[in-house]
């Protein structure tokens, strides 16, 4: 397999010089490809269209829209903001030079072209605006490692404990469903040395619950084959509540008892769940969490496949320990 070249990093140069833009396109070519813009005008309205260079070179002094604007109408759009910018100018005044790279230019070259110079301080630009979106990647996979699952891509339990904290401080949350998939293990036994199977089963699982909450509820892979689903923005009094939750928690069970194809076969699979309702802010998360762990037990020892609410009585049974 052969591995794709880089892409050729795109200039567009902006400048009402026909001569100037030849001399640095000659010089940046062929590790760069460059376009061009004559005038400010121009330069902004493909911005607004085209696929964005990865820098831009402009010229300071031009007719109808001089650099400066430019610079600042680049600088003040979000699409745009990004890109670097280095000023080109043939006007050897400090003040000029200081305000364009207050405005936000990265860089500065004086005109007559040196076209050495150019090449250098674009290459060395490039280059910094590729580490920076290098770290932005590596930053972002940090973060996903640190708040999701690997395996299924949902968010995980340090992510939902962070979302908790910021449901209950607004008043957000209104149910919690702890789900557990019933009699995996034998599932696991049939499925015999085929772990890739197993991690698939459970990748299904997380995309049935996904399909089945709102874009503003939250679906979890808390551990192994456990998961959990926050719903948040409901309306009402607490039997409303309840009722929405009964209806999602329905759902969920009617969804994951569909057949899972593993290979060449099809298997089956239930699920138990325990509900709790959000109290205002009088519960402890973590005690959120324990009560619908107790309420999903409960369930299992109901027969499996079913759901059921939590009930403060369930505190005081012998099951209460396992949480």
């Amino acid at each position: 397999m052969s591995i794709p070249e880089p892409a050729t990093p795109r200039i567009l140069i902006i400048d009402d010089n026909a001569a100037s833009i030849n001399v640095i396109a000659r010089a940046l070519a062929p590790e760069f490809g460059c376009e061009f813009a004559l005038s400010g005008q121009e330069a902004l309205a493909r911005l607004t269209t085209g696929e964005l260079p990865d820098l831009i070179l402009l010229d300071l002094i031009m007719p109808e829209m001089d650099g400066e604007e430019v610079l600042h109408r680049l600088k003040s759009d979000l699409h745009t903001h990004d890109i670097p910018v280095i000023v080109i100018t043939a006007s050897n005044d400090p003040a000029s030079e200081a305000s364009a790279l207050l405005a936000g230019a990265a860089d500065f070259i004086h005109k007559p072209i040196n076209p050495q110079v150019v090449r250098l301080r674009v290459g060395l630009h490039i280059l910094l605006r590729e580490r920076e979106h290098k770290l932005s990647q590596i930053q972002q996979e940090i973060k996903d490692l640190a708040f999701y699952d690997p395996l299924t891509g949902l968010p995980n339990r340090c992510l939902l404990m962070d979302r908790l904290q910021n449901c209950t401080r607004l008043q957000d949350a209104r149910a919690m469903l702890c789900i557990d998939l019933d009699h995996l293990k034998s599932v696991n036994d049939t499925l015999g040395d085929a772990m890739g199977d197993l991690d698939l089963l459970l990748q299904q699982v997380a995309r049935r619950l996904t399909g089945c909450v709102r874009k503003h509820d939250t679906a979890v892979r808390l551990e192994g084959d456990k998961f959990m689903v926050v719903l948040t923005h409901i309306s009402g009094p607490p039997e409303v509540i309840a009722a929405h939750a009964r209806i999602v928690g329905e759902k969920i069970l009617a969804t994951l008892n569909a057949p899972y194809r593993l290979g060449d076969q099809d298997h089956s699979i239930t699920a138990s769940i325990g509900i709790a309702l959000f109290d205002n802010n009088q519960t402890a998360v973590e005690d959120l969490l324990k009560r619908a762990d107790l309420a999903m037990y409960r369930a299992k020892v109901g027969g499996h496949n079913r759901l059921c609410f939590f009930d403060p009585a369930m505190q005081s049974s012998p099951d209460a320990d396992r949480t």
